[in-house]
């Protein structure tokens, strides 16, 4: 265990932070470096620009360890992440952010006695737990991706490789009670496989589990083999530890890999991905991370530490690179960058992740402030109110209004756990105390999230009429045409030596339009202050609903809005902002 080491160390006076940190660059620098390289070769040759720049982002933050911060800033974990070659890589960041602060830890209490000590850390280790309950309910992915959230869990090896230095533990420690901790553990650990669902909320107080599993069977280890021991030193069993690391690598830019070139993961696949795994894993142990280790190779740490700067140099300018090349687009033909490069020219951050820190609970952030401004307009949805919000800012600047949007991705109406009844509430008492002047709900319609029909027709007339007793103007905004045909990488794909942007006929848009426009106008005919707005008047003609014209691409995928299909629409949500309807 590392903590056995540095602990070790300490104690007797022969502990070096710099010598620390060397040893970690030799043991990790090397097998990871050759897994970012052959992802960046892979990433070059295969990956689309919008995918490429995602992919350059994560990997300039490798080399200072902060990859989980911006992971946590591009969404839910499990969202997309069969198409993210590096996202698994977070939890070196946390590890690294760890060691960082652990060492100085252990150097700081040595001072006191060993009780004191233990007492400290375990402290220290349930406020980490106590915070990853908080962070459950503020905001998951915080708990997920953070270290004070994760701490607790590499903390607790270290704290029994603490007590393995007491005498009493180890006195207490028998071969018989071992035994049965190593049982009880390897149970709970294998129980979590049949568990947990993807729908369980983690890590929150699901994680105890396996790391309550992990710590029986780490003090079932300590001492003489027991027959969990026993079946635990299997041959094969060894052989996968040895290479656990690279495998640990390799493994999801592999699985990745397959998804960008179109190959589903049937079980032969599945079969090929772990030989591929444990035989790149295998290579990079023995022919780079041994020889390293054991200073074959590199063997100074001049020439250890020159190597680790130069490769992570190359690899953050890389990163670095495609930012700057719009992913690198420069690889496709002038004909396709447009399209390839659409989906870069869209709002879908949200409120950005610094709000979301400093701000966990508020549900609405302030995209424009202004004090005496004549109108306070709050755009409020799901991602089919995101990709007008550059277009509202444009508007707010113009006109010297104040605008705002709702943090969550939430649609007005109720439709589930996480949009619920109390982030509307929470949002309604904001449009009171911040005298809101205008209201625009701008998301999908029928069919969204499971929700019934009538659930959802039910649910929007009562907001509206909240929001029409208030004294709010309420616009409605009906949803944009959708469909794979707007898609412009589809186009690319159906044509990349001559791509054509694609549309659909206005019959095709009509059979989802008209159904939403009738109880979008039956609720203008109802409250005075309600407004209907159709971006299609301007997306569409009376035949067809384009994905573009000439050079200008309208959409970033096939149902959300680039900045510049937002635009088409200007003249349309400007009488938001001029308060003349």
């Amino acid at each position: 265990m590392i903590t056995g080491l540095i602990y070790g160390d300490i104690q007797s006076k022969q502990f070096s932070i710099q010598g620390f940190y060397i040893r970690r660059i030799r043991r990790l620098a090397p097998a990871l470096l050759t897994t970012l390289v052959a992802a960046s070769l892979f990433a070059f040759f295969v990956l689309r620009p919008e995918e490429m720049l995602q992919f350059g982002s994560s990997l300039a933050f490798q080399s200072v360890s902060l990859q989980n911060f911006f992971f946590l800033s591009e969404g839910e974990y499990f969202l997309g992440s069969d198409l993210k070659p590096l996202l698994h890589t977070w939890s070196l960041a946390v590890e690294e952010q760890f060691y960082f602060f652990w060492p100085l830890l252990l150097l700081f209490i040595r001072r006191y006695k060993f009780k004191f000590q233990i007492l400290l850390i375990t402290a220290i280790m349930f406020c980490s737990f106590a915070v990853n309950l908080a962070f459950m309910g503020l905001s998951p992915k915080a708990s997920f991706f953070l270290l004070p959230a994760r701490a607790w869990e590499l903390g607790f090896g270290g704290l029994i490789a603490m007590l393995e230095t007491s005498a009493i533990f180890r006195k207490v420690r028998t071969h018989r009670l071992r035994t049965v901790l190593g049982c009880v553990g390897l149970a709970i650990v294998t129980s979590t496989f049949f568990i947990f669902t993807p729908a369980t909320p983690f890590p929150g107080r699901a994680s105890l589990l396996p790391v309550f599993g992990t710590v029986l069977l780490l003090i079932s280890g300590m001492g003489s083999p027991t027959i969990v021991g026993r079946v635990l030193s299997f041959r094969p069993l060894i052989l996968i530890g040895l290479i656990s690391y690279p495998m640990y690598l390799w493994h999801w830019p592999i699985i990745v890999a397959m998804r960008h070139l179109g190959v589903d993961l049937t079980p032969w696949v599945a079969l090929a991905v772990f030989i591929a795994t444990i035989a790149l894993s295998t290579a990079t142990f023995r022919y780079i991370e041994s020889p390293i280790r054991k200073r074959r190779w590199l063997p100074t740490t001049k020439w250890l530490l020159t190597f680790a700067a130069v490769g992570f140099g190359i690899l953050t300018t890389f990163g670095v690179h495609t930012w700057l090349t719009d992913g690198a687009s420069y690889r496709y033909a002038p004909v396709a960058r447009s399209l390839l490069t659409a989906p870069l020219e869209a709002r879908t951050s949200r409120c950005g992740m610094i709000f979301k820190v400093l701000h966990p609970r508020d549900q609405v952030c302030t995209m424009r402030a202004e004090t005496n401004a004549k109108r306070r307009v709050l755009l409020w949805g799901n991602s089919h109110a995101d990709h007008w919000s550059g277009l509202f800012e444009d508007l707010a600047s113009e006109s010297g209004s104040a605008f705002y949007l709702n943090a969550r991705n939430c649609r007005g109406t109720p439709d589930h756990e996480f949009c619920g009844k109390h982030v509307q509430e929470a949002i309604l008492n904001f449009i009171k105390s911040e005298q809101i002047t205008d209201v625009v709900l701008a998301s999908t319609g029928y069919g969204s999230y499971e929700v019934p029909d009538e659930v959802f027709e039910k649910n929007l007339k009562e907001l509206v009429k909240l929001l029409a007793d208030s004294g709010v103007k309420t616009w409605l905004v009906i949803d944009v045409p959708t469909g794979n045909e707007l898609n412009p990488v589809a186009a690319f794909n159906a044509n990349p030596k001559s791509p054509v942007l694609g549309s659909i006929t206005l019959g095709q848009y009509l059979k989802t339009k008209t159904r939403e426009q009738n109880l979008f106008n039956s609720l203008s005919q109802t409250f005075s202050n309600v407004n209907v707005v159709d971006p299609s008047l301007n997306l569409c003609d009376s035949e067809n609903c384009f994905g573009g014209k000439k050079e200008a691409v309208w959409y970033r995928d096939g149902g959300h809005l680039t900045d510049a299909g937002a635009q088409v629409a200007r003249e349309l949500f400007q009488p938001i902002f001029n308060g003349k309807q």
